[in-house]
């Protein structure tokens, strides 16, 4: 418990110096997902770099909790939990849609048979 009330002092003074909290908790979102990116070991480590941005939100909300039980509400916490993922959900759901399309286009592309739009159109008639 007296870990949890440091914890709270401490992130009490962030907010003061800083401003809103909520603005804070989009900021340490996007932190976080970008330096588990970077560390993540293989090149789509999207889906680890979330996971770790959830695992740091609910740890940092069970030591809300801990910390200010008698004032804790489920309206902040899922507040805080929504404005943390936001932006970490948007580019790995982003990235992974472009993967998935380009992978459409490279099996299309590879089937024989398939006439892509390129090669139906005709070649212009040099004129001399």
């Amino acid at each position: 418990m007296e870990l949890a009330r440091l914890y709270k002092s401490l992130i009490d003074v962030i907010v003061a110096q800083a401003g809103s909290a909520a603005l804070l908790h989009v900021h340490a979102g996007l932190a976080i997902y970008l330096v588990a990116l970077l560390l993540a070991p293989h090149r789509r480590g999207a889906i680890l770099a979330l996971q770790v941005v959830l695992a740091a939100e609910l740890g940092n909300e069970t030591l809300d909790w801990l910390a200010a039980t008698p004032h804790w509400t489920w309206a902040d916490t899922l507040s805080d939990i929504v404005l943390t993922l936001l932006w970490p959900v948007a580019i790995t759901a982003a990235g992974a849609w472009r993967r998935r399309r380009w992978r459409r286009m490279v099996v299309s592309a590879a089937r024989p048979g398939v006439v892509s739009l390129s090669s139906t159109r005709r070649a212009p008639i040099a004129t001399t």
